[in-house]
């Protein structure tokens, strides 16, 4: 599973045709021509005749485009946000929706540590396990590549290692990492992509006394050419009880 389940598949949609008039007869002979109706016309002060003038408008004397300034001298019309900084422009910075699966944000509670430095995980009715992500390499689509990122965007790959620790079993899922850009977007994760072997992917595993580590690597969909370790990878458990912050995260 992908955040975007597979990816976005452009449909074409097949142009209306809007018909102005209708059609003349084939055959104009004997048809009654169609009389203009008379102009009204009238007399204006000086005896002159002019014809039907469209009325026009009383002004008001003020545009109705400008803003009303308030008391504070604050307008109270807003300018409407641009599409670009509504949803991201996808040349600089990460614009995946985010949804139920999204592994939550860094909160204060969360452990914070620099990429390649690990991180003690522990989750309810679960045991421990240190996890490891290295620091983040751009990889660049293959043309046969038919779920690869847009012209503008690239791969990720993050390699992450996780070795259990003590207690009980642990379960590791790739869905539950979540990767977020310098302005906190977040980008989207993408198992379906051909830009590693499907079983170096990182999907998910168990860890426990006798399965002891795992190995994988996310990949994830990013603008291209950005300093990529000020991004920040999260790992929230996938059950909500847990709360929705992240337990760990990495970055520069």
């Amino acid at each position: 599973m992908t955040h975007t389940a597979f990816r976005r598949v452009a449909l074409g949609a097949a142009p209306v045709m809007l018909i102005a008039g209708a059609l003349a007869g084939c055959n104009n002979d004997g048809a009654p021509e169609v009389q203009a109706p008379p102009a009204t016309s009238g007399a204006s002060s000086d005896g002159s005749s002019n014809s039907a003038a469209e009325p026009t408008a009383p002004s008001t004397g003020q545009s109705t485009d400008e803003p009303v300034p308030t008391d504070t001298g604050v307008p109270t019309v807003s300018q409407a946000p641009s599409s670009s900084s509504a949803t991201g422009d996808k040349s600089k910075v990460c614009t995946e929706q985010e949804d139920f699966l999204t592994p939550g944000v860094v909160a204060p509670s969360t452990k914070k540590a620099k990429w390649g430095k690990p991180l003690d995980l522990k989750q309810k009715y679960s045991g421990v396990v240190t996890v490891t992500p290295h620091k983040p390499k751009a990889k660049k689509p293959g043309s046969d590549d038919l779920f690869g990122p847009d012209e503008g965007q690239t791969n990720l790959l993050v390699k992450v290692d996780v070795k259990y620790k003590s207690g009980k079993s642990s379960l590791i899922a790739g869905i539950y990492f979540t990767l977020r850009d310098q302005k906190n977007n977040l980008c989207d994760f993408n198992s379906l992509t051909q830009a590693i072997p499907k079983q170096q992917q990182f999907d998910d595993a168990t860890l426990s006394k006798t399965s002891k580590t795992y190995s994988g690597t996310l990949v994830f969909t990013v603008p291209e050419g950005q300093d990529y370790s000020k991004y920040t990878l999260l790992y929230r458990p996938g059950t909500y009880s847990e709360g929705s912050d992240a337990s760990v995260a990495w970055t520069k």
